[in-house]
């Protein structure tokens, strides 16, 4: 019992970490990208753009059949608004 609660804190912990860091790099390319764009630093905007792209929330597309029910929801959507 003592091993599963252990488990579950360090879990816990993870999480957290995990989502604390991916918002210390999004800061920190933003950062970046501002110090480019104020003193015209390609290279410190591109690193900015590279970090802030790396650490960015997922917004993939997913599977075909996840596309297929988003569409499917879309479509009812804007069948119910007409009705």
């Amino acid at each position: 019992m003592r091993l599963r609660l252990w488990g579950l804190e360090f879990t816990r912990i993870a999480r957290a970490a995990r989502a604390r860091q991916r918002l210390i790099f999004l800061v920190t390319g933003a950062l970046l990208v501002i110090i480019g764009v104020a003193l015209r630093s390609a290279t410190a905007f591109i690193i900015g753009i590279l970090v802030m792209g790396s650490f960015a929330f997922d917004a993939q597309q997913g599977s075909p059949t996840s596309a297929h029910v988003r569409m499917w929801q879309w479509l009812h959507k804007n069948q119910a608004g007409r009705l």
